[in-house]
């Protein structure tokens, strides 16, 4: 019986003592791998695009992901199509946008059958993924065509470093190898390992146990509820960057531990699945719910023989990786995987232009308490539509209350019965807008960026920003340059009415994903 049988019939849990996988044969499995250079996916989870030295952070020590930076290629306004775990990883895994791979929202699992890791499986590599979130794994069909994957949820950067090099050894030193590792260390509660350097940041570390412990709910951290996130704001960032710098240890570990194998010169993709809101929009320690740079920016530097090193401002997508390494890797093409993504090698090999445009969604703001959006919550559970002053919440059996919030925060009076005109009117907009569905939606160039955003009364209203003028995107110039405008609305209307034909059901989700997406704050 195969460790990846044993591990889907286990349902992907994690493993504090992983079984030991069956010895693999001491030969590849066909001539066509050979000479072959390894490929390795190295992914951060929550990873800002600027935090990180090479980007221009004064203040992080990161010098191995600087050192991969400066020998690769960098892409420094590169985007997830979708700022959440699971959509984010499994697009870069098979090149599809979100809406075409299945995956929507995090702990979705996706509907095609082929990854990155099939073709090269096929081909003769050996496939190994490491990964340290459930909802980053076989629950989610992320371990399609990987011949190994281990889930350790929640493990530290640098063990699961070490899990990966033991899995490496496993592997016949002439047989190359796809390694897939996701480390989780940078997501909230930023809460570096004791013995790490770090800063005391008490305003930000008793929140950030309190959350952890269950004792606070994040909801109230993510919405600044009583400012009690804005003062916390610097020290968090400080602790955040504390976890991105013991991570950036646990890449040393790898990339030297490759080495020191014999495996000297592997082609290298380092990025995240998404960024993390410090305050942007409103929005604090969480990501998915906006499409802010904060948490659409990603880091994507691609290394490796032959690759020149040079530092680039041009739009890069999550969904162009796979297309990239098929055409670096030298796959046929009648054995590539269908893909939204281009070919990003195209620019320094053929001086093609590459991508024009990014497109992306939101996610749902799951909390039904984050009221800054329209409509929050789960379908399955409270869930509400949210007007200027009042919200509509509806329970899992279908009971309806209506709060003020200008009265009632936190959503405890219901005044129903008091202003049933509120209610009939938030009910009729529940029409058009169809929990778990209902998003924010961008198109975004190497300079603008146009944002939609749904309206109660129907249709979606746009701002655009200059992200290279104006990064914190506060400032609307579309009466200033209406021709982007009109640009940047033509791609996302058509954008846009392919998320529309493809709304699909909201995916019911395992007790053990639920239990998971709780850990991570995902869900109350």
């Amino acid at each position: 019986m195969s460790w990846l049988f044993l591990l889907l019939a286990c349902g992907g849990k994690p493993a504090t003592s992983p079984p030991q996988p069956a010895p693999h044969a001491q030969a590849c499995p066909d001539g066509r791998s050979v000479g072959q250079p390894d490929v390795v996916l190295l992914t951060i989870d929550t990873l800002r695009a600027d935090r990180l030295g090479y980007a221009g952070h004064s203040e992080a020590k990161t010098p191995h992901l600087d050192g991969l930076a400066g020998r690769g290629q960098a892409y420094l306004q590169a985007t997830t199509p979708l700022p959440r775990t699971t959509p984010a990883l499994a697009s870069l895994l098979t090149g599809l946008q979100p809406h075409h791979h299945g995956a929507r929202e995090v702990g979705d699992r996706i509907t095609v059958d082929r990854t990155l890791a099939t073709t090269l499986s096929e081909r003769g590599w050996r496939t190994l993924g490491v990964s340290a979130m459930k909802v980053a794994g076989p629950d989610q069909g992320l371990d399609t065509g990987f011949q190994s994957f281990e889930v350790h949820h929640d493990a530290r950067a640098q063990d699961l470093a070490n899990h990966a090099l033991t899995r490496i050894d496993e592997v016949p030193p002439t047989c190359p190898v796809m390694l897939w590792i996701h480390f989780a260390d940078p997501h909230f509660p930023y809460l570096p390992p004791t013995g790490f350097s770090q800063p005391e940041a008490p305003r930000c570390r008793r929140p950030a146990e309190r959350a952890a412990a269950g004792k606070l709910r994040r909801v109230k951290l993510f919405s600044d509820q009583g400012g009690m996130a804005t003062k916390a704001l610097s020290e968090c960032q400080d602790l955040y960057d504390a976890e991105i710098a013991y991570t950036d240890t646990a890449v040393g570990t790898l990339l030297q531990g490759l080495a020191a194998r014999g495996r000297k010169d592997p082609i290298v993709v380092f990025t995240a699945d998404h960024g993390e809101n410090m305050g942007e929009w409103g929005l604090f320690f969480e990501h998915g719910p906006n499409v802010h740079d904060a948490s659409l920016r990603v880091p994507l530097v691609i290394a490796g023989p032959s690759i020149p090193a040079a530092r680039s401002e041009a739009v890069a997508r999550l969904e162009d990786v796979v297309p990239t390494l098929e055409s670096l890797l030298q796959i046929p093409s009648n054995e590539r995987l269908p893909s939204d993504g281009e070919d990003l090698s195209g620019r320094w090999l053929r001086s093609e232009a590459g991508p024009q445009l990014a497109l992306a969604e939101s996610g749902s703001a799951l909390h039904a308490r984050l009221t800054d959006y329209l409509v929050t919550g789960r379908k399955r559970r409270m869930h509400c539509i949210n007007g200027p002053r009042f919200s509509l919440c509806r329970t899992a059996k279908g009971k309806e209350s209506l709060y003020d919030r200008t009265t009632d925060p936190q959503l405890r009076i219901d005044i129903r019965g008091t202003h049933p005109a509120e209610a009939a009117r938030l009910a009729k907009a529940w029409l058009r807008w169809p929990v778990e569905r209902t998003r924010q939606r961008v198109a975004r160039s190497s300079r603008f960026t146009l944002v939609g955003i749904p309206q109660l009364e129907g249709g979606y209203t746009t701002r655009l920003y200059d992200h290279q003028a104006d990064p914190g995107l506060r400032v609307d110039i579309t009466l200033t340059h209406p021709e982007e405008a009109q640009r940047l609305g033509s791609a996302l209307n058509t954008y846009g009415a392919s998320l529309d034909g493809e709304q699909g059901e909201v995916k019911e989700r395992s007790k053990a994903t639920e239990e998971a997406m709780r850990s991570l704050g995902y869900l109350e």
